[in-house]
């Protein structure tokens, strides 16, 4: 849940995306807000650069998304109890979230993140079953497909449209003299797709087998790296098509 996942958006200087709907601060742990991810993917696809830091969260993001998971995983198996694990997964939770609060960056993203894991944490609690705080994010990765399949088949694929947004074009994309943006688009939807269903035949498996700390290697390793290359080969993909979107075609 904690992994996979959304990003803060660019800051980087000179790149400021044009769309002020996009947060800035947005979540890149990916199973917490779809909103939150994609928004700030899109502030990032927006950009002339791309940035594997900023595509993370940096440091921050990065020990966001990933510390609850490995306290979970590292002291269950010598304690053999949830209490322990779970406790300090929302204390983290709860300390990055201050963090945000005090850096000033958005409350929603903050309490989205502390809601998945409060979920988790319930979850897991309920059923005695460490495994089951991993079990939101199955969910979580269902409904993103899902959701991303629908833009598809309406002929709105989810990556162009927030890409458009953010370059302040979404009145223009779907038009003729774009079709290439949209024909890559549609592919980079499908990237994403291909990433949350890889992480439910892997992990799956994994959970109904009962073997933790696999798990959480996956969890791991599917979210943030994970994460960060799609998005690094969308903005690739992109790249050439959202500068003639912008009408800054240089």
């Amino acid at each position: 849940m904690l992994m996979n996942s959304s990003l803060e958006s660019n800051n980087a200087r000179g790149d400021q995306p044009e769309s002020p709907h996009l947060s800035p601060d947005a979540d890149p742990r990916g199973q917490s807000s779809l909103s939150g991810q994609l928004g700030g993917l899109g502030s990032q696809l927006g950009s002339q650069q791309f940035s594997m830091r900023e595509a993370i969260g940096g440091p921050l993001g990065a020990l966001e998304a990933t510390l609850p998971t490995i306290l979970v995983v590292a002291i269950y198996p010598f304690t053999n109890s949830l209490r322990l694990p779970v406790i300090l997964a929302l204390t983290v939770t709860v300390i990055f979230g201050a963090i945000r609060i005090l850096r000033h960056q958005s409350l929603r993203q903050v309490l989205a993140g502390l809601a998945g894991t409060l979920i988790s944490v319930f979850w897991a609690w309920r059923s005695g079953q460490v495994e089951n705080f991993f079990a939101f994010g199955f969910w979580i990765n269902g409904v993103y497909s899902v959701i991303l399949l629908a833009t598809i088949l309406a002929r709105r694929p989810a990556i162009g449209w927030l890409v458009a947004g953010t370059v302040g074009k979404l009145d223009s994309w779907l038009r003729p003299p774009f079709r290439k943006f949209y024909e890559l688009s549609r592919l980079c939807t499908w990237l994403w797709i291909g990433l949350f269903t890889l992480r439910l035949a892997v992990e799956l498996p994994l959970y109904y087998a009962n073997l933790l700390v696999p798990l959480g290697a996956a969890r791991l390793i599917l979210g943030l790296p994970a994460f960060a290359l799609v998005g690094y080969f969308n903005w690739a993909l992109l790249r050439a098509e959202t500068s003639r979107l912008r009408g800054n075609d240089r």
